[in-house]
């Protein structure tokens, strides 16, 4: 499986400049979030394979749900034309829906264009991901990837950090900055790092071009990775 995330990734840095990855993601909600995951699990690989996605899995909230029993649906895809192609009609995506044996209802079904993309994708990781609408994009995003490098230089280069451009539905237009770690305690000790100066004083100079919209802690899952 490890190998088969590098793969994605070895692919997705090597997608021509005409084409930018995608990730869709679908907000729903189940009183059975357990049953739902199982399912997840077991019809990622069929469910990925018949929509020519790169990867899929599962988010779960532990902070900030905007309402108990919400789940993340995410996948992967090289480009936007992958993306826009993969038909929910498709019939072997139609009887992996079917199986579904839980109630839940969608709230959300949006595309993101995947701005910065990180090294590697986990098997499982803890993720804080915030939702800002800023007035300058290019500053925001040297910010971020001024903040990305200041991360490395002080201990924490086990950090992983995406930025996603909402291109559909209530957040179109904003940006998503996920900030990752292999352990909920680790990613504990990245936010910390929010009261030293060398990261305040980034975050200090973007109090003019954002604004936060939302923000969530989150468990990942990785269920499909292409080979």
């Amino acid at each position: 499986m490890k190998a088969f995330i590098l793969g994605v990734f070895a692919t997705l840095l090597s997608v021509s400049v005409s084409a930018e990855p995608v990730m869709t993601l679908i907000t729903l909600n189940t009183d059975d979030p357990a049953g739902y995951r199982d399912w997840a699990m077991n019809s990622a690989e069929t469910i990925g394979e018949a929509n020519a996605a790169m990867a899929g899995g599962l988010c779960s909230p532990r902070a900030g749900a905007e309402e108990m029993g919400d789940l993340y649906l995410w996948t992967l895809f090289d480009s936007q034309k992958t993306a826009w192609s993969a038909d929910p009609m498709n019939p072997a995506v139609a009887a992996e829906v079917a199986k579904i044996p839980v109630n839940r209802t969608v709230r959300d079904w949006d595309t993101y264009r995947v701005v910065r993309q990180a090294d590697t994708l986990s098997e499982k990781s803890y993720a804080w991901n915030i939702m800002v609408k800023t007035s300058d994009t290019g500053a925001y995003l040297t910010a971020i990837d001024s903040l990305y490098a200041a991360m490395q230089d002080n201990g924490f280069d086990d950090i992983s950090m995406q930025v996603f451009a909402a291109d559909t539905g209530r957040w179109a237009g904003s940006i998503m900055v996920s900030m990752s770690a292999s352990s909920p305690s680790r990613l504990g000790e990245a936010m910390d790092a929010r009261t030293e100066s060398w990261f305040s004083e980034i975050l200090a100079g973007l109090g003019s071009i954002r604004e936060y919209q939302y923000g969530w802690g989150l468990a990942c899952e990785t269920f499909y990775a292409a080979q």
